[in-house]
C-alpha cells in the first residue's frame, strides 16, 4: 500500500506542476480586438494550490513514517 501511495503522490505532484508550467486554464474571455484572453479562475487557482499543499503534507508523513 505505501508503494502506490507513493506513486499517487508522485503522479499528482507531475499533474500539478504540468498545470503550473504549460499555463493550463480554464476560464476565456473576448479582449474585444479579435483575440481570446485565458486565465484561472479563483476557484481553480485555489484548488491547485491546495493539491499542492495537500500532496506535501502527505508526502512529509510518508517519509516520516518510513
Amino acid at each position: 500500500m505505501r508503494e502506490k501511495v507513493a506513486r499517487l503522490l508522485e503522479a499528482t505532484m507531475a499533474l500539478v506542476s504540468y498545470l503550473e508550467e504549460n499555463q493550463v486554464y480554464d476560464k476565456l474571455a473576448d479582449c474585444g480586438c479579435g483575440y481570446l484572453d485565458s486565465y484561472r479562475t479563483e476557484g481553480f487557482e485555489a484548488l491547485i494550490h491546495a493539491v499542492r499543499a495537500a500532496a506535501a503534507e502527505v508526502g512529509e508523513e510518508l517519509a516520516a513514517s518510513a
